[in-house]
This record gives C-alpha cells, sequence and structure tokens, in this order.
C-alpha cells in the first residue's frame, strides 16, 4: 500500500464547524460510523464538542478521539444490527469514563487501558473530557491466538505497568504510523499489536508466590512451546527436561478432570499453530502439509484427522472459510477433548 492511498483511509472530523443545536445528533452518527451500532442518551450539554481523527482500511481501524461528557449502550439488539467481530484495545490519554462491558464495571483514567469485543453487550459514560485512541483489530485474528481463553482475558489493564506501557505506546506508534501514511502491511501490524497486547494481558507478578505444582506445570508447559516444532516431543521427553518420572508428570496435568492430557496439550498447541497459519494471508500459497509438518506433525492424514476434530472442518475449508473474506467468521472450536488422546 502506497502512502497515497494510506493517506486517502484517513478522515477527520469535528463538531467546531456545527451549530450547537446539530452537534450531539451529528456525534451520535459518526459514534455508529467509527465504533460499530450504539444507543445514544440525551444529551449533557447543548456546548458540545467532539473531534475524532479516523483510519479505516476495513480490516484495521485506528480512531483518536476527543469528546465530552456523554453516554450510549451497545445492546444485543445493536450487536445483531451490525454483526461485527471486532476486537478494540483503547488507550486513555485523558479524562475519565465508566464502562460496564457484560456486567463488569470499568472506571478509567489516564493511562488506563480497556480491552473489548463488539460481541458482547457494553455500556459507557464520559465523565469529563476524554481523549483516547482506539485499535480495532479482526477478533477472529485475535480468537486464533488465544482459542480457548480469549472470552476470559482481562479487560482494564495498568498502561502503567512495564508491559501496560509497552502497550500504551504501542498504540500511540502505530496511531501515528497510520494516521501519516506509515502503514505498508495491515496483516503484519495486526499480529504484531495481538503480540504486544498478549504480553500485557499475562497473569501474575513475578513476587506472586504461587503453589509447587502450579510453578512446575507453567515451566513444563513453556518448555512444550519452545519445542513445539520438534517431532519427537513426547512425555519421556518432556518429563525428562523437567527432572522429573513421567508419572508426576502425568499427574501434574491431570490435576484437575477437565485438563489436557500431556499428548492432547501438545496437539492442541500444534493445531492452534497451524491454524493461526491458515488464517494468515500471506500463507495462502504454502502448502497445508508444509505448515503441518512445520509445526511437528509427521503424518498428513494424521494431522487432517487431528484438525478436523478441533474445528470442524478440513484444513482446506477452514482455510477458504477464513480467507475468503476480511475478517472471516467466528472460530468454532469443538470440545472433543476425549478424541485427542
Amino acid at each position: 500500500m502506497g502512502d497515497n492511498t494510506a493517506q486517502s483511509l484517513v478522515s477527520t472530523w469535528t463538531t467546531s464547524e456545527l451549530a450547537k443545536s446539530d452537534r450531539y445528533a451529528a456525534w451520535s452518527s459518526v459514534l455508529n460510523e467509527a465504533y460499530g451500532r450504539w444507543e445514544m442518551d440525551k444529551p449533557v450539554t447543548s456546548d458540545f464538542f467532539s473531534s475524532v481523527k479516523h483510519y479505516d482500511d476495513t480490516i484495521l481501524k485506528v480512531i483518536e478521539c476527543t469528546c465530552d461528557p456523554c453516554a450510549a449502550t451497545r445492546t444485543r439488539a445493536s450487536i445483531r444490527a451490525d454483526g461485527l467481530e471486532t476486537l478494540t484495545i483503547q488507550a486513555v490519554l485523558g479524562g475519565r469514563e465508566y464502562i460496564n462491558f457484560n456486567g463488569e464495571d470499568i472506571l478509567l483514567k489516564p493511562g488506563d487501558l480497556l480491552i473489548w469485543d463488539s460481541t458482547r453487550p457494553m455500556s459507557f459514560q464520559v465523565q469529563e473530557r476524554l481523549h483516547k485512541i482506539s485499535v480495532m483489530l479482526p477478533l477472529p485474528r485475535f480468537q486464533s491466538w488465544l482459542p480457548r481463553s480469549w472470552f476470559s482475558i482481562r479487560h482494564s489493564l495498568d498502561g502503567q505497568s512495564n508491559s501496560g506501557l509497552l502497550l500504551t505506546n504501542h498504540v500511540k506508534s502505530l496511531s501515528d504510523s497510520v494516521f501519516h501514511g506509515g502503514c505498508k502491511d495491515n496483516y503484519a501490524l495486526i499480529d504484531a499489536t495481538i503480540g504486544v497486547l498478549i504480553n500485557a494481558l499475562e497473569p501474575g507478578a513475578a513476587n506472586d508466590p504461587k503453589p509447587l505444582r502450579v510453578t512446575q506445570l507453567l515451566n513444563i508447559k513453556d518448555y512444550i512451546k519452545a519445542n513445539i516444532r520438534d517431532p519427537e516431543l513426547s512425555p519421556a521427553m518432556i518429563a525428562k527436561a523437567g527432572g522429573m518420572s513421567s508419572r508426576y508428570l502425568h499427574w501434574l496435568f491431570n490435576a484437575n478432570a477437565d485438563a489436557d492430557t500431556v499428548k492432547q496439550y501438545i496437539f492442541r498447541q500444534r493445531l492452534d499453530l497451524c491454524a493461526r497459519d491458515l488464517l494468515n494471508p500471506h500463507m495462502k500459497n504454502r502448502k497445508i502439509s508444509d505448515i503441518a509438518f512445520y509445526w511437528g506433525f509427521q503424518d498428513t492424514a494424521h494431522f487432517n484427522k487431528r484438525f478436523k476434530q478441533q474445528y470442524a472442518m478440513s484444513p482446506g475449508a477452514f482455510r477458504e472459510k477464513m480467507i475468503g473474506s476480511d475478517q472471516g467468521n467466528l472460530i468454532q472450536h469443538t470440545d472433543n477433548k476425549d478424541k485427542l488422546s
């Protein structure tokens, strides 16, 4: 994408040029166009101000917004009406905003971050003039990174923590780049943003003590992820690397009745990585078998069987369905854990 094309995707808008009587209604229209459908409350004041700078390339949106106190609700009817499947990262630069996201109350102040998706009810109330930057990504792309935990992530982050500050700075840098024609590859920027977000979402602090079993299991999972491409990766190899018996390793994974076995965990990690590559338009010409072999599978028939069990479709159908449109559809995962032995 050339700089001229990128610049043509940027628009600016402000209430300053409008009559006071028209400002709030105009803001309501712009809000719905930028963020999806909302039901606006009555204006708090007639002297309402708002300004919006908006980059929109369908799969990636970046919005810098300033607005006076206002309020709106996104109901289930609103969600059905616009059918969006997006994930939004919001960095608050100034002001205060009260959020209720899917029943969770959140108070945002300067430096805070909000993570929300378009599939669940939400309301907001701006309490004092708000300045924020929002980055909107395709939700299916985020789901491909966290296929079984995306629904339960934290939705408010401290932007002043080390990882939160990294995410805030990334959002600011991304907005500055796209507004000045620096966006060359949206998919690369989306994946980079998701990576920084997941880093900020990682639970626990270094000085937060954990039970020994939890620490051992986390260390073992880190080892598996680091060696996931090795086709020889096995419970015996993992147990030896962890300095424990195979029996103890299986006990770590089986402590919870609904937890994966060691082999199940390995397969799920590999399948998730394969699915992520199949979702990547830059890999649309790469053979599916090459992707499977790269992530540690040794037999295409076995890979196809496992993939269909988890995603309820073949790898080829999955790729065609997901890359068939810019945003694709929600990834549906089966719960056939008993089949992944």
